[in-house]
């Protein structure tokens, strides 16, 4: 396995030494290196990173932009491993057994890869190659290698290789956290299992699969196979599909990149249905394409949850975008490498997933089949403090895949200190500067035991005042005290103001204005 760390800063980073971060929902997402000695680390605030680091870039978040750099690094590997998996941009899983024979050893092998890498434009980012028997262990070794070489640049880029049949003992001293890093598991599971006192997967091996079954359920089946070192769900014993459903020759080559779509997305939605009728799914599959002058493309597809049709669509357009041959294509193959049993799902008698779930679900999903997976984003509560802390948008996608948290009706534990009841309807990403003054026209302060200078009278808001004629709070926030870097302090209150309109009638509005580093801004508005 092959994975670079923060490909999407490398990519977006002006040079390879420029501190960089790429943002997404005012969260930073990916660092570069040079961003990280600053001590800009993945899930921090915009604002916060640039506090530490003043002369950093900022990027957006562009999943495309990503894949398609990443493409020169994908066919540079290919180039040497005939049959490889790309689920994620900055990630490639490949059989290492048949290319190990070539090269004379395990490595040999990655001792190739990396020096074919050295030529392509990824020479100055931190990559590593992981060798295991499983594909957690493979993920992990890989994570290593990569971070050793991101700690000590001048070091030449060595691989990490878990020796056979030690796959499992090297498993077993590894955290739990490397679950939820590795293994797509919720981190609130992976909590819940440190606070049971099972810290490495060692532990949970000892505790035994009908145990974790009895308190997890299926979850719990999938941790055992996990932390033993197996993979995550068994193999299913079902029928390939009929070859029309596998193969599509086209009479007439397509040039068009959409037509071609069109017809893999038909080919795909058939090709599910096959499994779902079985009780199966495909989650791992081989795509082929053919031109009329004999090229062809091949790449191996993986999703831990099932491909979708959705999935198989975008892993199609990934493919033929990162396709360097560009003639007409006369012929599409799919062919499932790998097949697992469904786990079904137990509905509720009362509650729980409805008709009109099922349908906004299938809604969502035809809209991420035009716009992309990463268009359609949900809300995802998270808790918290601090409004823009509260919510979070996650991808339609990942978010569907996390069974079905679409539920509103999940009660959620009150974080202590936060506002009360009812919540604003807008919350400003960039809070807007204003003045919160007294009868006098002197500016509103706060004390350190949290109480106001005077009774708040009116809010200037671009020079024009408006009179506050009701008032609650304050509601103070103090967070992280003991770190100087991170340490937030802020008061939050409730005003009402008054509004006169051109036609002088009244208008009252209710606002949420904070205090921070002695400035006044209005946070959010009220209905």
């Amino acid at each position: 396995m092959l994975r670079c760390l923060d490909w999407s800063a490398v990519v977006a980073a002006k040079t390879s030494n420029s501190p960089c971060v790429v943002v997404h929902g005012q969260r930073v997402v990916s660092r570069s290196v040079a961003a990280m000695s600053y001590g800009v680390q993945v899930g921090m605030r915009r604002r916060h990173a640039q506090g530490l680091c003043p002369d950093l870039e900022i990027a957006t978040h562009q999943p495309d932009r990503d894949r398609r750099a990443f493409n020169t690094v994908v066919r540079t590997v290919n180039e040497l491993v005939p049959l490889i998996e790309v689920s994620e941009p900055g990630v490639i899983v490949f059989a290492t057994r048949g290319p190990s024979r070539y090269f004379g050893g395990d490595e040999p092998m990655a001792d190739k890869i990396v020096q074919a890498l050295h030529s392509s434009i990824v020479a100055d980012s931190q990559f590593g190659i992981g060798i295991a028997d499983s594909r957690l262990a493979a993920h992990i070794a890989a994570h290593i290698s990569a971070q050793s070489t991101a700690k000590n640049t001048a070091k030449a880029k060595t691989p990490f290789i878990v020796k056979p049949d030690q796959t499992k003992v090297w498993l077993a001293q590894q955290s739990v956290r490397v679950l939820s890093e590795f293994a797509n598991i919720s981190s609130e599971t992976v909590s819940l299992l440190e606070r049971l006192g099972l810290n490495t997967l060692q532990d949970v091996c000892k505790l035994g699969e009908s145990v974790l079954a009895g308190r997890f359920g299926e979850l719990g089946v999938e941790l055992h196979r996990l932390a033993r070192g197996d993979e995550q769900h068994p193999l299913a014993a079902v029928a390939p599909p009929p070859e029309h459903l596998c193969s599509r020759t086209f009479e007439e080559p397509i040039t068009d990149q959409q037509t071609l779509l069109n017809n893999v997305q038909i080919m795909a939605e058939e090709f599910s249905d096959y499994f779902v009728k079985h009780g199966a799914i495909c989650v791992r599959l081989i795509l082929k394409f053919e031109s009329e002058t004999g090229a062809h493309s091949e790449r191996l597809w993986y999703r831990p949850q099932g491909l979708t049709a959705r999935a198989i669509a975008e892993s199609a357009k990934w493919q033929i975008e990162s396709w360097s041959h560009k003639s007409a294509l006369v012929r599409v193959q799919l062919i499932a490498d790998e097949v697992r049993t469904d786990t079904a799902r137990q509905l509720k008698l009362w509650g729980g997933v409805t008709q009109i779930d099922e349908t906004a679900t299938r809604a969502i999903g035809r809209l991420t089949e035009l716009l992309g997976s990463t268009a359609v984003q949900l809300v995802k509560w998270q808790g918290g403090r601090d409004l823009q802390d509260n919510f979070q948008l996650v991808s339609a996608s990942h978010f569907q895949s996390r069974h079905n948290e679409l539920n509103a009706s999940v009660v959620k534990p009150k974080w202590r200190g936060s506002l009360p009841t009812p919540s604003p309807s807008v919350v400003y990403s960039e809070p807007l500067l204003v003045q919160v003054v007294d009868k006098d026209k002197n500016l509103l302060r706060v004390s350190a035991r949290h109480e106001l200078s005077a009774e708040p009278a009116q809010i200037i808001i671009s020079r024009q005042n408006y009179k506050i004629i009701s008032w609650a709070g304050p509601w103070p926030i103090e967070e992280k005290w003991w770190d100087t870097a991170r340490s937030r302090r802020l008061v939050r209150l409730q005003v009402v103001i008054e509004k006169f309109l051109s036609d002088d009638s009244r208008q009252v509005q209710a606002l949420l204005v904070a205090l921070e580093h002695g400035e006044w801004s209005i946070a959010a508005i009220y209905g």
